[in-house]
């Protein structure tokens, strides 16, 4: 598992059995972006269906503790029943430290659904938790479903045969970092959040726009 601040890529092949990460399937698996820290704030991502999960993340407007502030870019690809955590608080150069009291992170995401045999349709079925403190999420710590019936599944490419995450702070340099292009119109539900972070490490997400078909809505990624 490598560890770039900023713009590195990564492949994430590592599986670790987590059953309290269990949501429809007692053996969920768990993917890091990076070394996660024991206080450190993170963002799960779950998908709970029965096709590959494709994301374009983009979380706007990261405070990083030099007191820049950068935006992220990440494209996702999460088989079922899988799971990739960011672990937000190394992005933003804070190591193994929670996210400062305050923090707000809008984040961006467009999905889609893939797999090697595409066909017809299926539901969209992702489960989104953040937490600190600690390497796993507690009992208390919020989770945030997502769900869309009867999106179309397209064709996963050959080269994604595991969970996999490009991030960079920079779009071209994802698309650089995962060597292939994929296509928009695989991607086509939106919707937004926003990450808050309290005084204790908690963190909430809140939906400002509910998942909805983005023929509309202008693609960053």
């Amino acid at each position: 598992m490598q560890q770039n601040m900023i713009i590195g890529a990564i492949v994430l092949i590592a599986l670790v059995v987590i059953g309290a990460f269990a949501l429809t399937n007692s053996n969920n698996t768990q993917d890091t972006v990076t070394a996660a820290g024991d206080q450190a704030t993170k963002l799960a991502l779950y998908n709970n269906g029965s096709t590959w999960l494709h994301m374009d993340v983009v979380m706007e407007n990261v405070t990083l503790k030099n007191g820049s502030v950068k935006t992220f870019y990440s494209e996702l690809y999460i088989k079922p029943n899988g799971t990739i955590t960011i672990d937000i608080s190394n992005l933003a150069g804070y190591g193994n430290e929670k996210l400062p009291a305050g923090t707000t992170i809008r984040i961006l995401a467009w999905k889609g659904l893939l797999n090697t045999t595409p066909n017809g349709t299926a539901d969209l079925n992702l489960t989104m938790q953040g937490w600190s403190n600690t390497q796993l999420p507690g009992t208390d710590d919020k989770k945030l479903e997502i769900f869309f019936a009867g999106l179309p599944v397209n064709q996963l490419p050959e080269n994604v045969t595991d969970n996999m995450i490009f991030t960079a702070d920079d779009i071209n340099k994802v698309h650089q970092l995962q060597g292939f292009i994929d296509d928009e119109e695989n991607e086509p539900l939106y919707e937004e959040e926003i990450l808050t972070v309290d005084q204790n490490g908690k963190v909430t997400l809140t939906i400002v726009t509910a998942p909805e078909l983005c023929e509309l809505i202008a693609h960053i990624l």
